[in-house]
């Protein structure tokens, strides 16, 4: 896994708060390399990532390794993150790190991940945020054929930036059919342990923000805010200059999470 740690010029030990990309996401798209600079001011030491099995290869801005992306199951995802965590835990006070502080941010299928590993590994976690959730795995799959998926072995789906064809194996289905509880990202906000904050924009037609009301309802201790005029990734694409181009929509976003995360 290529990541990223990003520290304040302060003193630490920092918080640590940890991105997660979503389904065709990486850590050097768009805004991402640089939400670092506007953490920095509430003091936050800032970690992004690219899954092992993302397609994307260190800092690279391509999908290069679609044979990864062809069978990156939630299952490997959440060993990701899992990893990760341990690896806060175990390295992070050398690195000026409050290992007792870390949150997790997570983006679309990111914010469903953070939300099921919250809940399995709550003792790596302070602090959950997700920006535009996909309400459960299978919703990114809901337009395929399975009985066809399972008979071809392989299906495609369409990178709208790039135009390249990104293979599926059905392996990521299996692997869903057999973890269908472990993964229910609607039972893990409710057995979540830990505050969350869902960050929905009111434009998004890629995951309308009324699916991620069942999750704001499922967990006791979450609040729910919506971004006027937001898109799904708020306004932003893919690449970006920095904080100079960031949209009034990211602004909003990125705001009401510090606030979340520095609420006591």
């Amino acid at each position: 896994m290529a990541v990223d740690l990003f520290l304040p010029p302060t003193e630490g030990p920092h918080p640590v708060l940890v991105y997660c990309h979503g389904f065709k996401g990486f850590k050097q798209w768009g805004h991402v390399p640089f939400i670092h600079e506007y953490f920095a001011t509430g003091e936050y030491a800032v970690i992004t990532f690219n899954h092992s099995h993302n397609g994307v290869m260190g800092d690279a801005h391509d999908f290069q390794a679609l044979e990864l992306f062809a069978v990156n199951t939630v299952s490997k995802e959440q060993n990701d993150l899992e990893s990760l965590a341990k690896w806060i835990r175990e390295n992070g006070k050398d690195l000026n790190l409050n290992v007792e502080r870390v949150s997790w941010l997570g983006h679309s299928r990111g914010g469903a991940n953070v939300i099921v590993f919250a809940s399995r590994c709550q003792d790596y976690v302070e602090k959950v945020i997700a920006w535009n959730p996909i309400p459960s795995y299978q919703y990114l799959f809901a337009s395929y054929n399975k009985i066809v998926w399972k008979e071809k072995r392989r299906v495609y789906t369409e990178n709208a930036r790039t135009q390249q064809q990104m293979p599926m194996d059905y392996s990521i289905w299996e692997n869903l059919l057999a973890h269908e509880e472990e993964f229910d990202v609607l039972e893990a906000a409710r057995s979540l342990g830990r505050p969350l904050l869902i960050v929905h924009g009111e434009a998004d037609t890629v995951v309308p923000p009324a699916l991620s009301e069942p999750l704001y309802d499922a967990c006791l201790h979450s609040l729910r805010m919506t971004v006027p005029k937001g898109d799904h990734t708020f306004g932003m694409k893919h690449p970006c200059q920095g904080m100079e181009e960031f949209s009034q929509e990211l602004w909003v976003a990125l705001d009401n999470t510090l606030s979340f995360l520095e609420e006591i």
